[in-house]
C-alpha cells in the first residue's frame, strides 16, 4: 500500500456535541496524526463546519462529504456522540468496502450495528483523547505495512 497516497476521513458528531471546540480539535488531531504518518486526511468540518460556514447548502455538505467518504481509503469515525451523519457515512464505506477504525471511550454504550459493520478493522476503547492517538496511532503504523 502506498502511503502516500492512502486518503482517510474523519468521521466525527459535530451537531449537538459537547464542547465543539475539543472535540473539534480531537478531529483534527486525528487528521495531524494521520498526516504525520504520510496520508492524506480530510477532516470534514474544516470546509463544511456548520457554525463556521452556516452558508453552505445541506445538499453541498451531502455530495461533498458522500464524495470524500467514498473515496478514501479508511474512514476513522468517532462513535463518543449519536450522529445521524456519522452513520450514513459509515454504510456508504461499508457499500464500497472501505476499511473503518472505530473510536470511543470506554465507559460509552455504542450500538452494535456500527460495531458490526464487516470492515471495521479495530476498535478503540479509550481513556482520554490523548490515549486515542496513541491507540489509533499504533493501529495506523500496523494497517500502513499490511
Amino acid at each position: 500500500m502506498n502511503a502516500a497516497k492512502t486518503r482517510v476521513y474523519i468521521s466525527g458528531a459535530l451537531t449537538g456535541v459537547e464542547n465543539p471546540a475539543v472535540i473539534k480539535a480531537f478531529y483534527e488531531a486525528i487528521g495531524l496524526l494521520c498526516e504525520e504518518i504520510g496520508f492524506l486526511a480530510y477532516v470534514p468540518h474544516i470546509n463544511t463546519d456548520p457554525i463556521n460556514h452556516p452558508n453552505i447548502s445541506p445538499r453541498h455538505v451531502f455530495e461533498t462529504d458522500k464524495h470524500q467518504v467514498t473515496t478514501s481509503d479508511l474512514i476513522i469515525a468517532y462513535l463518543g456522540f449519536p450522529a445521524f451523519g456519522v452513520g450514513m457515512e459509515l454504510a456508504y464505506a461499508e457499500s464500497k468496502g472501505i476499511p473503518i477504525i472505530l473510536l470511543y471511550e470506554k465507559h460509552k454504550v455504542v450500538s452494535r450495528f456500527p460495531r458490526g459493520i464487516p470492515t471495521v478493522l479495530s476498535e478503540i476503547e479509550f481513556s482520554d483523547y490523548q490515549d486515542a492517538l496513541t491507540q489509533l496511532e499504533n493501529v495506523l503504523k500496523q494497517w500502513r505495512r499490511q
